[in-house]
């Protein structure tokens, strides 16, 4: 069966996920340069090792209520396009089996829900969060 690997990490305590394959790093948050005329879920962009990459906030993406500062970015890359998502820490990597425990959904942004060692992880749409509605 085949093996699937999600990241996850923490927003407002929550726990969220996305699968690896589109991940490129992590680093800590930096300060970004804002965009004039983006939209309100975009921080600004950032030069990481000569690449401009967009940083998108996923609580401002999400809608949720922010009481928390973000600590981490993701790098992610889909069709040769970096961004980062900002979100406030990483709880690690879970190793699946292809649907183990994951109710799908096809809600907004949200693909599903794991159910991981007792705790519940909402599973990102990354193509999803990236376009505009």
């Amino acid at each position: 069966m085949a093996i699937r690997q999600i990241v996850v990490f923490f927003l407002e305590n929550k726990r969220y996920g996305v699968e690896i394959e589109n991940i490129n790093d992590i680093y800590e948050k930096m300060d970004a340069v804002r965009v004039p005329n983006s939209d309100d879920f975009i921080d600004g962009i950032i030069n990481l090792r000569g690449d401009v990459v967009t940083l998108v906030n996923l609580k401002k993406r999400l809608r949720i209520d922010r009481s928390k500062q973000e600590e981490n970015i993701i790098i992610c890359e889909m069709n040769k396009d970096k961004f980062g998502l900002t979100v406030d820490a990483i709880d690690g990597i879970i190793r699946l089996e292809k649907n183990e425990n994951e109710t799908q959904t096809d809600s907004g942004f949200i693909k599903g829900f794991i159910e991981k060692n007792g705790k519940q992880i909402i599973i990102i749409d990354l193509k999803r969060i990236l376009t505009k509605n």
